[in-house]
């Protein structure tokens, strides 16, 4: 059974809008993703997050539904529309409880059929600005109309629709009583078409006639000459006049249609004209519906004209209080205003503001800020201004050569006609004319700086083309490299989760440091002065110089040593405290213990130095004749110490009331070795503990003894099972107790104090180095630092200890560190000096980005032994819609750590680099790296590729110079394929190579002659050729998943030079990506949005994949990676949930598959999925169980069965929420009847689902 659990959610934004959801002073933005909705808040300092929802189907846009038709009330409910699995219309309201904001659904409409085709152009829907209806269409030759009233559902019904494939549509400004539709579509002759037909309500019909209002008009070739291949965008345009005046001036403008992308905007004289068809002149009213009837499928003079100078349209936004002026963003990025103020005189004027993310969705807020969701870039908050930011003009704004341009000063002089003319009649306003009026071409405006600043960017990863999984220095924890972006926004993404370490300072050549505590002169001050190091052999005191914004450290003096001990290491180093008259006070008093005792130690003030005051010294206590005494370990609190000795004895000593001495509280044998002893109290406000902890050498076991009655007692449930290796430090911490020991392999056990005994025992690894643990404070949290070969920070979250990687490694000591330049810091010794630093966002996914620009990333491999990413890129060059888009692809070496460009390798024109692979092999008795490039090269004649490459580079530093920010690409070898090569694996020192049709073998060969350079050639070995179309490739071992585009999986096995056919599945799969789990299990995606496992099974003729494991994900998964992105938990109770694939997909969102191995726990989570399923409703989908069962793509029936093999455990973490809420929480746990009732307990059924979450 496998579980899937998010890591990142899906981050590329659909569709947004602004609206009042609450009050009318506050204004909100909706913010629509694949499958989330989010609401934030519009302040002054910003956005802010109110609330958000998961949505149980793909989201396909969202829109404002306003409450009042007159406009007195002007909040506004939600629409959202839902596309897949099944067409749905929600009606969403914004309600708060007790400033806590959240979205319920009120109307869900079902929009789905079974026998009409799908729109293929437009699925989409549109509400009238008074808010009392929505058109929606999701099926050709039909709308379906649903009404309103005060933001409530009355009724909907269906329409036929004689225009089959609509490309937008548009209410039509008219009066409130009159609704009509803009239609732009595709005719039966392939013409582009604009007409309108008016919607009877009342009637329930939509009119077979073509609306008076405006008349039906073909849109020329020349201003749409491939509609089909980019979305065109109806955009209504207010009129300037109020509607109740039949006698409208001649020069007033009267509202229109823009159709954008094929820059026209329609409508002039209607008005005029139709009250004249509407007047009580009967013989008027008929000549004009005459004329109007002749003139049906006449080309018309458009009202205005402007070139569209770029690519295609993705996203427009009306301003708010300036009706004549919209925002425009294309595919490439660029962001334009478009102008209508005196159109009757300068007609449409583009004013290019600057270059941005490609925009799926414009939202103008307030104050010139507007909002820019992005699918293939991050979305941005902008500000526009009336005046160039940078006199810089970008090269993305340039105009294409043969359009013109006007300048800013020149903008408003016209060369429009004023007439003697003969004035046209008003019902001849369509007359065609091929030399129309100066005006009515438009203006662009010449660019001559950037009138846009971003104010903050929102991350996004989508869509991700390839990915791998890395450990680029060492640090032991995993990063994943995305290939993101595309347009003018490609680039690579490196995603960790964990915490984030700021470095303010480093000191070198401090090396060899044992242990590390900082040092301030009372006990209760919040300042160090100085630090004290501690090597194998002896001690150094530092005093602390801070100046400006630097720091100093400067060894101590002699003098200033005084009594402290410096000929031999420190063990261990504190404050402390006096006590008179049973209260313990701040002092100057402190506590050292080295291997020969504790000597308490004062600082004097005045000489600046520590004074001795008393000591306890082992040699005092070793009897005649015994063997020599040594302190092995020790632990200070305020008012106690705790010594380990040689041979298993405890010491514990406390401070005389009223003097300056130690007085000997306890001894205590354990008759076996310690190997680390902890006495801190559990709350840090107090002075003194009755819990101590010691560890064991020989048993590799902790126990915990209490302080009681004078002497220490202990159980057998306070104490541990054994560990994997021998405890080298405790720490008893936290108001909820947890007991951390770190291991001398590298590991940190922990071990929860609960009902006196010690419970849940976990297992984390950090490398191989002993762990040290050091408590410190994050962001006013109390936390826990690890440190070995790598570093993580322990904290409790909600109730629960959680960990947090950071990125450092080989740390040997640590200890917090505050002063006014380095306040709540950390001081680390590593192996070069001293790091100081704070630590920063627990457990906070960090994103780090370097931007390609227009060169898209699409594949990645990493190559170790160079510490080097290669990558290939392709380029688009932006252009005019109906220009030859040239594409060119290149091949970057990119350093693994800082992201620079090492190396670069052009490819030959229409040659597209389609796969990427690193290798090692070896050359003259030495590993050397290699990349290997699959390309295909491109023939617009062709419909299939025909021709591709095979092309081996080695990277190397140039001769002659000392550079190593620099390598040189050098192709060694290359063999031509017959198609393209979409995939590359390498396999038993083999590269397998998926071709078209067929999977290819090939041979690195390196050959060596007398006194000449190696020799390099791909020798063709083997074809296995049964498959349509290869596009993915899996590997694991000898074994290859093959994925066939349009057929399904099979299952191949590498032996010697032959590729053997293992199994296959026979099904029509379609599969996107594939990988193998194992010589037997291979995980798959297809073009319906489902995950499946296959495994290898027996059947009559022999064996055969079998689907064992499917699942809707409602996602595209574009990749599947092996591996694990969080650090394991190696203890014994959590080897039951292991992680086993990390999948990408098309949206930005990062995943993770959990294998469970434990049967019986599968069966428990799964009774807790299908109890969960009928207490908790989703937004969307009729139940959890329809909503996750697989689809394909005949689309759902009642027959179809549920998902198998796989949890939702997104889902099933909601779980965790249910708490707070008994009443829910009994339900679940008893299910619907008597054997649904879940066997386990709630704190198992938590405790394993917080180990899930930990996983991702």
């Amino acid at each position: 059974m496998k579980v899937i659990s998010t890591f990142h959610p899906s981050s590329s934004v659909l569709s947004s809008v602004k609206c009042r959801l609450v009050t009318r002073d506050l204004e909100h933005l909706v913010v629509a993703k694949l499958s989330r909705l989010d609401v934030y808040s519009i302040r002054s300092h910003g956005l802010q997050h109110e609330c958000g929802v998961n949505v149980w189907g793909k989201i396909c846009s969202v829109k404002a539904l306003p409450l009042s038709d007159t406009g007195y009330d002007t909040r506004s409910h939600m629409l959202v529309m839902i596309t897949h699995p099944e067409p749905e219309l929600l009606v969403l309201e914004y309600t708060e409880n007790e400033g806590v904001g959240g979205l319920t659904v009120k109307k869900q409409v079902s929009l789905f059929e079974r026998l009409p085709r799908v729109a293929e152009f437009f699925t989409n829907f549109i509400v009238h600005p008074s808010g009392r209806l929505a058109v929606v269409s999701c099926y050709a030759g039909k709308l379906k109309v649903v009404t309103f009233k005060g933001g409530n559902y009355q009724e909907d019904f269906d329409v036929s629709l004689p225009e089959i494939n609509i490309f937008s549509l548009a209410f039509l400004p008219s009066s409130d009583d009159d609704y009509a539709l803009a239609i732009l579509h595709l005719d039966s002759q392939e013409r582009l078409q604009l007409c309108t037909r008016d919607l009877d309500v009342s009637s329930l019909d939509l009119s077979q006639q073509f609306s008076t209002l405006m008349p039906p008009t073909l849109i020329p070739e020349k201003f749409a000459p491939y509609p089909t291949d980019s979305a065109l965008h109806l955009i209504p345009v207010q009129p300037d006049v109020p509607d109740d005046i039949l006698d409208v001036p001649e020069d007033s403008f009267l509202g229109g249609i823009i159709v954008a992308e094929s820059q026209e905007k329609q409508k002039g004289k209607q008005k005029r004209l139709e009250s004249k068809k509407k007047g009580k002149d009967a013989a008027e009213a008929a000549k004009a519906r005459a004329k109007e009837q002749e003139r049906g499928n006449r080309r018309r003079k458009p009202k205005a004209v402007v070139d569209w100078p770029w690519n295609e349209l993705t996203a427009w936004s009306a301003i708010d209080h300036v009706p004549f002026r919209f925002l425009l963003g294309d595919s490439f990025g660029r962001l334009l205003m478009l102008s209508l103020d005196n159109v009757n005189e300068l007609g449409m004027v583009l004013v290019p503001l600057g270059e941005t993310s490609p925009a799926t969705s414009l939202t103008y807020l307030t104050n010139q800020v507007v909002y820019l969701g992005s699918h293939l870039g991050d979305s941005q908050l902008l500000q526009l201004s009336s005046s160039e930011n940078s006199q810089e003009v970008p090269s993305a704004l340039t105009i294409p050569e043969g359009l013109k341009t006007v300048s800013k000063d020149n903008l408003l002089t016209t060369s429009s006609k004023k007439g003697k003319e003969k004035a046209a009649p008003d019902n001849d306003m369509d007359i065609d004319s091929e030399t129309p009026d100066n005006y009515s071409k438009g203006r662009i405006v010449e660019p001559t700086g950037s009138y846009i600043t971003v104010l903050e960017t929102y991350k996004n990863l989508a869509p991700i083309m390839d990915a791998i999984l890395v450990d680029v220095d060492g640090s032991g924890q995993s990063q994943i490299v995305t290939c993101s972006g595309g347009a003018n926004t490609g680039s690579l993404n490196v995603v960790r989760n964990g915490a984030d370490f700021k470095e303010m300072a480093f000191v070198p050549g401090l090396t060899d440091v044992a242990r590390i505590w900082s040092v301030h002169t009372v006990h209760d001050e919040s300042n160090d002065s100085h630090i004290l190091l501690s090597t194998i052999n002896e001690t150094h005191l530092f005093q602390l110089n801070e100046y400006g914004a630097g720091v100093t450290l400067r060894l101590a003096e002699a003098v200033s040593l005084g009594g402290l001990i410096s000929n031999q290491p420190t063990l261990a180093f504190s404050n402390f405290c006096k006590r008179e008259n049973g209260v313990y006070n701040s002092s100057y008093l402190f506590v050292q213990v080295v291997p020969t005792g504790a000597f308490l130690l004062e600082w004097d003030i005045y000489l600046e130095s520590f004074v001795e005051r008393a000591s306890w010294e082992v040699r005092n206590t070793a009897g005649p004749g015994s063997r020599p005494l040594e302190v092995v370990a020790a632990s200070i609190n305020p008012s106690q110490v705790a010594l380990a000795l040689s041979g298993g004895e405890i010491v514990l000593l406390c401070i005389e009331n009223g003097a300056k001495q130690f007085r000997q509280l306890i001894t205590h044998s354990t008759f076996s070795e310690i190997s680390a002893i902890s006495f801190s109290p559990l709350d840090p406000k107090k002075f003194f503990s009755t819990l101590l902890v010691v560890s064991y050498w020989s048993t590799n076991t902790i126990e915990l003894f209490t302080l009681r009655e004078g002497i220490l007692k202990s159980e057998m449930r306070t104490k541990s099972p054994p560990l994997p290796a021998v405890v080298r430090s405790l720490l008893f911490t936290g108001y909820h107790p947890y007991l951390l020991a770190g291991l001398g392999d590298g590991s940190v056990a922990s071990l929860q104090w609960r009902d006196g005994a010690l419970k849940d025992l976990k297992i984390i690894s950090l490398g191989r180095s002993p762990v040290t643990l050091t408590p410190c404070e994050v962001e006013g949290r109390k936390t826990v630092f690890a440190a070995g070969n790598q570093a993580m920070v322990f904290y409790c979250e909600k109730n629960r200890l959680a960990s947090s990687a950071i990125m450092l490694k080989e740390i040997s000591a640590a200890s917090k560190l505050n002063t006014k330049l380095f306040t709540s810091s950390l001081i680390l010794a590593s192996p070069t000096g001293l790091y100081i630093g704070s630590i920063k966002d627990l457990n906070k996914m960090h994103i780090r980005t370097a931007k390609f620009g227009l060169e898209n990333p699409r594949r990645i491999a990493h190559a170790p032994s160079l510490k080097a990413f290669g990558v290939g890129c392709t380029r688009v060059e932006p252009g005019r819609i109906g220009t030859y888009e040239s594409l060119t692809s290149s091949f970057h070496v990119v350093d693994d750590n800082s992201l620079s460009r090492l190396g670069q390798y052009q490819c030959e024109p229409d040659e597209e680099i389609t796969a990427v692979l690193s290798f090692n092999s070896i050359v003259e008795n030495e590993s050397k790296p290699f990349f290997c490039l699959g390309t295909m090269l491109y023939k617009p004649e062709e419909k299939e590729p025909s021709v591709g490459r095979l092309l081996i580079f080695t990277a190397y530093t140039a001769t002659g110079t000392s550079k190593t920010s620099s390598l040189e690409l050098s192709l060694v070898a290359s063999a031509e394929v017959q198609g393209c090569v979409f995939a590359l694996k390498y396999v038993n020192d083999k590269i397998v190579a998926a071709v078209n049709s067929s999977i290819l073998l090939y041979n690195f060969d390196v050959s060596l002659e007398e006194s000449q350079a190696p020799v390099f050639s791909l020798k063709r070995l083997a074809e296995w050729n049964h498959n349509y179309m290869v596009t993915s490739l899996g590997s694991f071992n000898d074994h290859i998943a093959a994925g066939d585009q349009i057929s399904s999986v099979s299952l191949l096995k590498v032996t010697g030079d032959k590729i053997l056919s293992e199994a296959r599945d026979y099904g029509p799969l379609y599969p996107v990506a594939v990988e193998a789990l194992s010589v037997t299990n291979i995980i798959v995606s297809n073009d319906t949005l489902n995950v499946l496992i296959f495994a290898l099974g027996k059947q009559m003729r022999g064996e055969a994949l079998e689907a064992v494991g499917s699942f809707h994900l409602a996602d595209m998964a574009t990749k599947f990676l092996r591996g694990s992105i969080s650090a394991m938990d190696k203890s014994q109770e959590t080897n039951k949930l292991s992680p086993e694939v990390i999948f990408f997909t098309s949206s930005g969102r990062i995943g993770v598959v959990t294998d469970i191995q434990d049967n019986e726990l599968s069966l428990h989570l799964t009774e807790l999925q299908r109890n969960l399923a009928s207490v908790i409703s989703g937004v969307g989908s009729v139940s959890h169980t329809r909503f996750r069962a697989p689809k394909n793509t005949r689309g759902t029936s009642d027959a179809d069965g549920s998902a198998y093999g796989f949890i939702d455990g997104d889902f099933l973490e909601q779980f965790l929420g249910l708490q707070g809420n008994p009443e829910k929480l009994e339900k679940v746990m008893k299910g619907g009847s008597e054997p649904e009732t879940l066997k386990m307990s709630v704190d198992n059924i938590s405790r394993f689902l917080e180990q899930l979450q930990s996983l991702h």
